[in-house]
């Protein structure tokens, strides 16, 4: 099962910061400069994890991972925006049969 993650950085050589974009883009959709939103299944976490840690430096940069739960549940519903977006966040709707 996958959950929403908001991961949000702050990096401070021009290098790092590319790279760290590039990566991201491969595991997320941008929602805002330096803010992804990405739907990761545990072991999509941690690669996505280890990529950073080789990328970063933690003496100057910082990584923030926020857990939204369930991706089409509370994660796809508790992300609100003010102004224009730059990715929609998906509807979905459970469907019984």
């Amino acid at each position: 099962m996958k959950n929403v993650f908001l991961v949000s950085y702050d990096v401070c050589e021009a290098k790092r910061l590319r790279k760290t974009y590039k990566k991201l883009c491969g595991f997320g959709n941008a929602l805002q400069y330096s803010v992804f939103r990405c739907e990761l299944s545990p072991l999509q976490l941690h690669t996505l994890k280890e990529h950073l840690w080789e990328i970063l430096n933690l003496d100057e940069d910082r990584v923030m991972l926020v857990d939204l739960g369930p991706a089409g549940a509370r994660g796809d519903e508790c992300v609100e925006f003010w102004g224009k977006s730059r990715m929609e966040i998906p509807t979905r709707r459970a469907v019984i049969v």
